[in-house]
């Protein structure tokens, strides 16, 4: 029997680009689009832009980057590329094809060879920073937009006309092939904002404050300002009134690896800090938020653009453009003081507002953009426009990586009809240093040094429930200097001391908060029954106190 032999490899890399293959094609396209990537942070981009294109089916779209001459920062550019399940072409094979149009957003590639007209847009909010150690502004490199006397691009798209002034001083010729189209990174998050109270779902912040930092990468960026910043605020703020998420730039995760953002992020990370993958999600993280704390890249301003407070936390960056609407954010914003309290600049800073005037210095035509943007992409490809109305969709939901801290630093304190109870995230069980303060910490995911001083062991309690006093002294044997063994099942919370009978608490508050409010009660010898009121967050339950009878 011959045995049946399958093409090689090469040969479906020619499938859809080479026409000569079209006979294997399923839809008949007419028109290929090339899109040119350097960096995660440009795919992120470029997706909004051939976003536009998607359900054309006259429209075939083709990603290519340069792994012989990638850029510095071009990590997990094949990874992300993989994850989209996107036709992906060898650069060499990219520039022996003709295209009807190719879309970049950097400079620094050698669009020159690319056989199509060619689209440059913004791998940022507009032109507002410099190339490092250069007066060049970043992706407006005159020595890449023009070669051999002739502009290479066919267009240069521009999300605010107050950025021709950067062309017209530095590369006079290429003035006449821009255009001003907006932004369609800040239009997708204008489009988003009626889902800003799901990404919160999504982010578990409920009704807390949503305190999104963000930082971009190099020495004047936000962690490598102060990298210690994140576990401090979360560990200084409550995490009943606080829920804290981090944005970092693919570049610092591209520098340093994955891992050891990670490593270096470790105790922020487990007091609760929300990780948002370079990948996708910062824009519904800062939708969602209530605070930016940042530095000078270019998320403040759309942070600002989408009427979110902005609270600068780094040094000033030597990068940014002096007259640029990102250099007058960063004179405007207030700064984050480490010497002050933290949780009373986040507080101001919230009820300050956002500085929308200054965001629209950088986009111009707000929530027009796909309307703009569309005709220019198949005006470059000869192509009628269709007749559907062009829009942009809202991102994507934001998948963070997080985790649940175990372990708490407790401080409870009384007023005239309630307790107060405001819970920390800690790493030193020992180290409470107060009457009102004690520490409560998971039996099974706290560390043992966590475990030991711990004033209150917990564990989530799935037994019968004629078990639980055997569960509890058994927890109590382990951990001989916890005070109160406190078990949370479904509907309850069950504790347990030494010499006394087991209690069950009933509330619909925070169970955590609810044993610690207990435990401060019972060591100032109050009733061990009866009711009372715990405030935690923004909200005060009733608590029942009663004999369990299980």
């Amino acid at each position: 029997m011959r045995e049946k032999r399958f093409p090689p490899p090469s040969f479906w890399a020619k499938v859809p680009v080479d026409p000569e293959f079209d006979q294997w094609l399923t839809v008949r396209f007419s028109h290929r689009v090339l899109v040119v990537v350097r960096t995660v942070t440009t795919l992120t981009r470029l997706l909004d832009v051939v976003s536009l294109l998607k359900d054309d089916p006259r429209i075939q779209i083709v990603f290519t980057h340069n792994e012989r001459e990638p850029a510095i920062l071009s990590s997990g550019v094949g990874e992300f590329l993989a994850s989209l399940d996107a036709k992906v072409i060898s650069w060499e094979q990219a520039v022996e094809t003709r295209f009807d149009l190719a879309i970049a957003a950097s400079e620094n590639d050698e669009l020159h060879r690319v056989n199509a007209p060619v689209l440059l847009v913004p791998h940022g909010i507009g032109h507002q920073k410099h190339y490092p150690h250069q007066t060049v502004i970043s992706g407006l490199n005159p020595a890449r937009l023009v070669r051999d006397g002739h502009v290479v691009l066919s267009r240069i798209g521009l999300s605010h006309s107050n950025q021709l002034r950067y062309l017209r001083r530095n590369c006079p010729q290429a003035e006449p092939h821009a255009v001003v189209v907006g932004d369609p990174c800040h239009d997708r998050m204008l489009a988003s904002l009626n889902r800003a109270a799901r990404y919160r779902r999504l982010l578990d912040v409920r009704d807390r404050k949503h305190v999104v930092l963000a930082s971009t990468w190099g020495p004047d960026s936000l962690l490598g300002t102060d990298p210690g910043l994140p576990a401090r605020l979360l560990t200084e703020l409550p995490v009943d009134e606080y829920k804290f998420s981090l944005i970092a730039h693919p570049g610092a995760w591209a520098a340093h690896s994955p891992w050891q953002l990670r490593a270096w992020l470790s105790r922020a990370r487990r007091a609760g800090l929300a990780v948002i993958p370079p990948q996708r999600g910062w824009q519904a993280a800062v939708v969602s938020a209530d605070c930016l704390v940042s530095d000078g890249g270019s998320i403040a301003l759309y942070a600002a653009a989408a009427r979110i407070p902005v609270l600068i936390g780094s040094r000033e960056p030597a990068t940014v453009v002096p007259d640029s609407p990102l250099a007058e954010l960063l004179a405007r914003a207030p700064r984050l003081d480490q010497e002050r309290d933290l949780r009373e600049q986040v507080d101001q800073a919230c009820a300050e507002g956002p500085l929308t005037e200054v965001a629209a210095q950088a986009v111009e035509f707000s929530g027009k953009c796909a309307e703009l943007l569309r005709p220019v992409l198949y005006d470059l490809m000869r192509l009628t426009e269709p007749d559907t109305r062009a829009v942009f969709l809202p991102v994507p939901d934001p998948v963070p990586e997080v985790t649940e801290p175990a372990t708490f630093s407790v401080e409870v304190r009384q007023h005239a009809d309630h307790l107060t109870v405001s819970r920390f995230p800690t790493e030193q069980a020992g180290r409470s240093g107060s009457s009102d303060r004690h520490v409560v910490a998971h039996e099974e995911l706290s560390t043992l040094d966590e475990l030991e001083g711990a004033a209150v062991v917990y564990c989530e309690f799935t037994g019968e429930d004629a078990e639980f006093d055997g569960w509890a002294r058994e927890i109590a044997h382990r951990r001989p200097d916890a005070g109160l063994i406190a078990g949370i099942g479904a509907e309850r919370c069950l504790v347990w001391s030494a010499g006394e009978p087991v209690v069950e608490l009933t509330t619909r508050g925070e169970p955590l908060a609810t044993i610690s409010a207990y435990y401060w009660r019972r060591n100032r010898n109050f009733p061990a029954t009866g009711s009372f009121r715990v405030r935690e967050g923004h909200h005060v339950r009733n608590v029942v106190a009663s004999m369990f009878t299980g």
